[in-house]
């Protein structure tokens, strides 16, 4: 008898325990779950650059970065003036970023092709017609970006493109 009370009873606490286990699990998936639908996928911002890009939207632009922002264009490397390729920090430097492309080119045709994430990091890529401005010569190239996402806004920002074609047409 005293087996079947003692059996009986750590079957109990096992039930117990196994119920609150179950409930603090489930209540850790609900807040999990709710956090993560309050934070974008790194997808939704990338895409949110581009149309604010597309609209020709300045401020939607900048205000798609982090404040902490590294945009790369092409490679890594300090830049001079209004020199395209290079690296550019912080909210200033992409509007930096951006007005030296301005200058740079007059955009005839820009496409994205696929736009893709897993987690903070999101691909995209496509292809894009330039006249050049300073020698009104056509710029055209495939292109390719990868971003990681950080609070909802891009941190990393780098942007590849056939960067000869660029040194050929710009002669």
């Amino acid at each position: 008898m005293k087996k079947t009370v003692s059996v009986l009873a750590t079957m109990c606490l096992i039930a117990v325990g196994t119920i609150n286990s179950t409930a603090q699990t489930s209540n850790n998936k609900t807040i999990k779950t709710k956090k993560m639908e309050t934070v974008k996928q790194s997808k939704e911002v990338v895409q949110y650059f581009f149309n604010a890009f597309g609209k020709g939207d300045f401020n939607g632009i900048i205000n798609s970065f982090h404040d902490s922002c590294i945009v790369t264009a092409v490679r890594e490397a300090t830049r001079n003036g209004s020199q395209i390729y290079g690296t550019y920090q912080g909210k200033e430097g992409v509007k930096t970023f951006i007005l030296n492309l301005g200058n740079a080119f007059d955009t005839k045709a820009f496409s994205v092709n696929n736009l893709v994430s897993e987690g903070d990091i999101a691909f995209a890529n496509g292809k894009f017609t330039h006249i050049v401005k300073s020698s009104g010569k056509s710029f055209s190239s495939d292109w390719a970006l990868m971003c990681v996402i950080k609070d909802d806004k891009i941190f990393e920002y780098h942007f590849y493109e056939d960067s000869e074609k660029f040194t050929e047409a710009n002669k």
